[in-house]
């Protein structure tokens, strides 16, 4: 037991995991973990209403209710399932299959040339300045599929090209990979959701288990992405509202030991006794019937 005295300090979380919650609110399977976080806040506000009077009047007695409780992690990167419960209801579908009868899933982009000629490139055909693979920064060519060209007016061009001209193109790129599918009805959902790190103790300076426990998180649905040139790489900010369980408790913050463990050093190891005379069966067989 923790003394009154006992004061520690809190630097980060090392991770956070989000459970997946069953119809009865209890936690079950672990759908997200979060390893690379950078900063983790949680924040507690509350309203306040007070009775006031008497010479100056002075605030007399003061009632607390509508307490919130806030949560934001800043995590240095992200996976499909992380962007698919900060954006979505936190589903990732394949997007194209090798196997899939369709065929794989299509991209599309578009790239500016100057035209050299005034053929329209066929598909499968470089000309007029125009390349019909695309150089992906792998180092590798891929084909580029169902190419339509169009002029600075955005009008598509069928007939000829004018040289010296600029001209853009829109191709598809056949790929596979994950998708997450952002639609007008689909919102971000409530999870049972844990954090550990390590308080340290000021006396000794050693660290100690730390965990904080949320029932009932809801991912907020205002979320930002910033993409910038320079300084640093975007971070991913996840925020989370704490509901009020059918208990009522919000939170959970525990300081903790182990309990039950075993000092490797002091552990008694077996002592392994090997025969190594090998005994082949027909000589035993021998011995048995010598000693008969």
């Amino acid at each position: 037991m923790a003394s009154i005295l006992d004061r520690y300090g809190i630097k980060e979380v090392a991770d956070v995991t989000f459970y997946k919650l069953d119809t009865n609110g209890s936690p079950t399977v672990p759908v997200l973990y979060l390893d690379t976080l950078k900063v983790s806040t949680i924040e507690q506000t509350a309203e306040t209403a007070e009775a006031r009077g008497g010479k100056g009047n002075p605030a007399l007695i003061m009632w607390d209710y509508g307490k919130e409780i806030n949560v934001t992690l800043e995590d240095a990167l992200f996976s499909a399932k992380s962007m698919a419960i900060m954006f979505g209801n936190g589903t990732v579908k394949t997007y194209g299959n090798d196997d899939a009868e369709d065929g794989n899933g299509l991209i599309m982009r578009t790239e500016q040339f100057v035209a050299t000629g005034t053929e329209i490139p066929a598909e499968g055909a470089d000309k007029s300045g125009w390349k019909y693979q695309y150089e992906a920064p792998n180092g590798r060519f891929y084909k580029k599929l169902n190419p339509k060209f169009y002029n600075a007016d955005n009008t598509e061009v069928k007939d000829a090209l004018v040289v010296n001209e600029k001209y853009f193109c829109s191709y598809d790129l056949e790929v596979k990979g994950s998708v997450i599918e952002i639609s007008a009805n689909s919102f971000p959902g409530t999870y049972y959701v844990t954090g550990d790190t390590f308080a340290r103790s000021e006396a000794s300076g050693d660290d100690e288990f730390f965990q904080f426990i949320i029932p009932k998180a809801k991912v907020q649905s205002e979320n930002t992405i910033t993409l910038e040139a320079e300084g640093d790489p975007s971070v991913f900010n996840m925020s989370l509202r704490v509901l009020r369980p059918a208990d009522g408790k919000m939170m959970k913050l525990v300081k903790y030991e182990l309990v039950g463990g075993a000092d490797v050093t002091e552990t008694p190891v077996a002592e392994l006794i090997h025969n190594h005379t090998l005994i082949p069966k027909n000589e035993a067989e021998s011995d048995e019937q010598a000693q008969g």
